[in-house]
């Protein structure tokens, strides 16, 4: 097992020392909800006023007292805590992150340095008889912080430590007020940080000796201002140019931007008035986002054109923000999010033509005074009552089709059994091994070759038959739930199931089509002709759709295509696959997962990029038609063909394809036809714990831990791709449903696993559907 830092890190103020405050991780688009959140209340006046630093799984928050907290990001649970000689007030600076280590500087002058695992005090070094109230900025093993407010105008110094705690240098400010915010950004052989007074100073980051320095008030620049206010945010650089921003008062306040090449400032940008602003500024696409707005005065999130500074839109607040909002990027989509300086206060997040996407106000009243992190399409942020709240994506309990949802992510936000408790199995009502259950409306729907079975979710009770008709080379396609409506593919269809969004219907036919239906009516929109056969369940976002295809005997032999949803017309074909992509794509952020199928050998797991479909990375796992899982920051499949290969399970990072964990091969874990189910930090997957000459080779379910693959349980019974909703897991073989749940049903004889095979009666058409199977129209 190999263990590896996450690539959705935000490991210090604004993400990095560029402070470009962006991801491309998923974004938190529509519907927030609380993930996860916790106090740090249990000490007296310790609110959180910096924001959140997250690495290595773990998301750190330095609060009012002096503490450094260390919590997993993915549940809360406090990993460590420890203690700077801080005291009781408010801490400004933000810590960073940098190999291995976290830093911290204290309103007391001191710098720290822990073990960002295991919270260790590595050094501690007492640097200034001032304080420290900015960012520490942190790249290739130094830390560069300045002087605080404290003891007035004096000469105030920057500081270059690194990261063993030795001091590299020190550069003298004259005559300066000190540094509050005034973070410095990196830019090449340099860095750049604003003063209180006024100035940009660009010095050698190795020596720390001047290369420029420019006062805002200068002729030297066009666009100087004879007042530029104070200074109390940090540099941004992109692209050749440095922003900032400035206030003096509510009402009087710059955006700049101003050139930079080679450590020299350059008579090229502007400075627009927006009234008082603590924010640095974010910048994507042609647009600067920033903040407006002091405490107890009304505010603004404004956003600029790029090329002239002129103000696009700006959304107003009934609290300054004084935050530095931050951005994702998913597909075409920018989402800013910020917070509001008050008590009370929310969390905002809004469009790229600025509009209200969502407002999130948390259950507590504290004051917000910094912004947010993002990390894998999660949002981190505190209040000054000592709570950190951790925001995702509402995403629906139910297993409404297969793999969970349109995007074929195959994870529940549901809770999930600790056991290997079973709560009830079917008779054997013919389910198809091979296929996945799928669960709406607490009723589990099932494919049983002409049929769709329901049955009640919790007592396993036979409800209705669906009539299906029969379909090619017994069909392993899952069913799939929407409205009072159930589907089960094409008759001609194989593998490949529904896929219900955006009022359409989405199926593949093994001859090498896929079809587009209208939900309510079944008239056919459009088809599309793939690459030789398809029997893929088709993943659908934001009006595209993506599908697979593969050709026996062919070099490149796997397709992957991109599909405008509306239209049918193609987008982007990926046709440089060696292998077999037999199995279904799952889409998360801006990456699209696929996996393949070699006859002769090994496969592959690819990402590919979800706007042009190149590939981003590919790893070598055992064959496998298993559709990808992703969750945590990774992403999860599973491989092998029982009698040729060893059957294993794996777990990548999501971005960067590293390995972080495989299952042992001998333990027979996984299977080419098993699609994984992850929900509460836990993968469930199929087994093979009996030996077995069907072509699945799968006669067990197991649950895994998410992060370290090792094993919680094992059961001899189910297999199939399993479907996890309210905290039970479904799963398939020898023609029954098995639930694991709460309650164990035990053979009081033997006082072993006994589940409850029920005589079950087949009652096709004596009862009464309350959904229906839609006869769709094809066009002439």
């Amino acid at each position: 097992m190999s263990t590896v830092a996450t690539s959705s890190d935000w490991s210090q103020f604004q993400s990095d020392w560029e402070h470009t405050a962006l991801t491309q991780d998923p974004a938190v688009k529509d519907n927030p909800e609380t993930a996860w959140s916790v106090t740090t209340s249990m000490y007296e006046e310790n609110g959180i006023n910096a924001p959140p630093i997250i690495a290595d799984d773990l998301v750190y928050i330095y609060t009012t007292n002096g503490s450094i907290w260390a919590f997993d990001k993915n549940n809360g649970d406090l990993v460590w805590r420890n203690k700077t000689t801080g005291g009781t007030a408010l801490q400004s600076s933000t810590p960073a992150y940098g190999n291995g280590k976290i830093f911290v500087a204290s309103n007391s002058g001191d710098l720290f340095a822990f073990d960002g695992l295991t919270g260790e005090k590595l050094w501690n070094e007492h640097v200034t008889d001032s304080n420290f109230e900015c960012p520490i900025t942190y790249f290739d093993h130094m830390i560069y912080i300045g002087d605080g407010l404290k003891g007035g105008v004096a000469t105030k110094y920057y500081y270059c430590y690194d990261e063993n705690g030795q001091q590299l240098w020190k550069y003298a400010n004259e005559r300066s007020a000190g540094f509050l915010w005034n973070g410095a950004c990196v830019i090449e052989d340099f860095i750049v940080y604003p003063t209180h007074e006024g100035k940009l100073v660009s010095l050698d980051k190795e020596n720390g000796g001047l290369v420029d320095e420019i006062d805002l008030s200068s002729e030297v620049l066009d666009f100087a201002k004879d007042d530029p206010g104070m200074f109390r945010s940090s540099v941004t650089y992109n692209d050749g140019f440095v922003y900032t921003t400035s206030e003096r008062g509510q009402s009087l306040g710059y955006v700049w931007k101003i050139g930079y090449d080679n450590g020299k400032f350059i008579n090229d940008g502007w400075s627009t008035q927006n009234g008082f602003s603590t924010s640095t500024p974010a910048i994507h696409d042609g647009k600067i986002y920033v903040g407006q707005g002091e405490h107890g005065y009304t505010g603004n999130l404004t956003c600029l054109d790029d090329s002239t500074g002129n103000i696009l839109w700006s959304y107003f607040v009934d609290a300054g923000v004084k935050s530095s909002p931050a951005i994702a990027v998913e597909g075409e989509m920018t989402y800013i999010y910020f917070t509001g300086a008050k008590s009370n206060g929310s969390l905002y997040c809004l469009k790229e033509d600025g509009s209200l996407a969502w407002e999130y106000n948390p259950p507590d009243d504290g004051y917000i005074l910094q912004g947010a992190a993002i990390s894998d399409g999660k949002i981190y942020f505190g209040t000054d009552s000592g709570y950190l709240y951790c925001i995702q994506e509402s995403i629906p309990k139910e297993w409404e089709q297969f793999h969970k949802d349109a995007q074929n992510t195959g994870y529940s936000p549901s809770d999930a059994p600790n056991t290997n408790n079973i709560l009830w199995a079917s008779g054997d009502i013919g389910a198809v091994k091979g296929s996945s259950p799928v669960i709406a409306d607490a009723k589990v729907y099932v494919n049983c070759g002409d049929y769709v079975k329901s049955l009640d979710q919790y007592t396993g009770e036979f409800l209705t038959n669906h009539s299906r008709g029969s379909t090619k080379y017994n069909s392993i396609a899952s069913p799939a739930y929407h409205n009072g409506s159930v589907w089960c593919g094409l008759p001609d269809s194989v593998n490949s199931g529904t896929t219900v969004a955006d009022g359409k219907l989405f199926e593949g036919e093994w001859d090498g089509h896929y079809y587009c239906f209208d939900e309510v009516t079944g008239e056919e929109l459009w088809n599309f002709s793939a690459n030789g056969n398809v029997q893929a369940t088709p993943a659908y976002e934001e009006g595209r759709v993506y599908f697979t295809s593969w050709e026996y005997g062919q070099t490149y032999a796997g397709s992957v295509y991109c599909v405008d949803s509306n239209t049918g017309n193609l987008i982007w074909n990926q046709s440089e696959i060696v292998y077999n992509c037999c199995g279904s794509p799952t889409i998360y952020g801006n990456i699209v997962y696929v996996t393949t199928y070699n006859f002769y050998g090994e496969g592959e797991i690819y990402a590919l990029n979800k706007n042009n479909g190149s590939i981003l990375w590919k790893r070598s796992i055992h064959r496998t038609d298993s559709t990808p899982t992703v969750a945590y920051g990774n992403v999860y499949v599973s491989g092998g063909i029982y009698g040729y290969t060893d059957l294993q399970t794996y777990c990548f990072d999501a971005t960067t394809g590293d390995l972080k964990w495989n299952t042992t091969p001998g333990d027979g874990i996984g299977g080419w036809l098993c699609s994984v189910a992850v929900a509460d930090e836990k993968v469930f997957v199929g087994t093979a714990l009996e030996t077995e000459d069907d072509y699945t080779g799968l006669n067990g379910t197991c649950a895994l831990d998410a992060f370290t693959g090792e094993l919680i349980w094992n059961s001899k019974y189910g297999g199939s791709s399993p479907a996890v909703s309210d905290g039970m897991v479904f799963t398939i073989a020898d023609g029954r449903v098995y639930a694991f749940g709460d309650v164990l049903a035990r053979d009081e004889s033997t006082n072993e696993e006994s589940p409850g095979f029920g005589s079950f009666v087949a009652a096709s058409g004596l009862l009464i559907s309350a959904i229906y199977m839609m006869r769709r129209k094809r066009k002439d």
